[in-house]
Formats: structure tokens, sequence, C-alpha cells
């Protein structure tokens, strides 16, 4: 059983996502995207990342992910999906170069908020 959050960013295509988010659905956790509107928006060969960012424990052990991917009209969508701990150890981790080229892509993509002058 976990005690934390694991470091990874893991790699996830739209087949991983619409798995994932259908696995939810069954186990009442929490999914940001129902699997239709993935089928839907995502392109056949979208790929993302998924990162835990909390370990939840009711209703079933699961890590809260944060998952980015880029839709069909090229924005980037982010949400929240549930994943169980064996579902997560099993999705390949994002490392070395690919690593860094995720993290560019993230950094001109993703938009951030501006802080406040003071």
């Amino acid at each position: 059983m976990p005690e934390k959050v694991p470091n990874a960013i893991k790699r996830v295509s739209k087949q991983d996502l619409v798995g994932l988010s259908s696995k939810s659905e069954r186990l009442n956790l929490g999914r940001g995207r129902e699997p239709g509107w993935l089928d839907q928006y995502l392109t056949h060969d979208a790929t993302g990342s998924l990162r835990a960012i909390l370990l939840e424990r009711p209703p079933k052990l699961c890590y809260r992910c944060l998952v980015l991917i880029k839709r069909a009209d090229r924005e980037v969508e982010h949400f929240l999906l549930d994943v169980l701990p064996e579902d997560f150890d099993r999705l390949e981790e994002i490392t070395g170069e690919a690593l860094l080229t995720f993290t560019r892509w993230e950094l001109m993509e993703i938009p951030l908020s501006p802080l406040p002058a003071e």
C-alpha cells in the first residue's frame, strides 16, 4: 500500500485516458473528463502526461492525478483523474531527453497567471 505520492511523470495516450476514465467511472472515483468526451475531443494519436499530486483513500486508495494533453483543436486540456496505484505504475515514465522536451512544451503551452505587482 503506497504511503506517499510518487514523483514520476507518466506518458498517457488517448486510449490510456479513455480506459482510466472508464475504470474511474466504474469505481466511483473522480474523473475530470468522461470517456465519451475524451473520445470525441482528443485525436487518435494524442499523447500527454499524467502526474500524481495527492494520495486519496475513500472510496478506494488511489492517486489524484493531473493530466495535460492537447485536444484536436490544438488547445491544451488539463484536468484531474483518480488512478489506482497499479494502473499508475504500469504507465511509461517520461525520463531523460523526453522529460526535458516535455517540460519545454509545457512551459510554452500552459498559460501562467500573472503575479500581483507587490
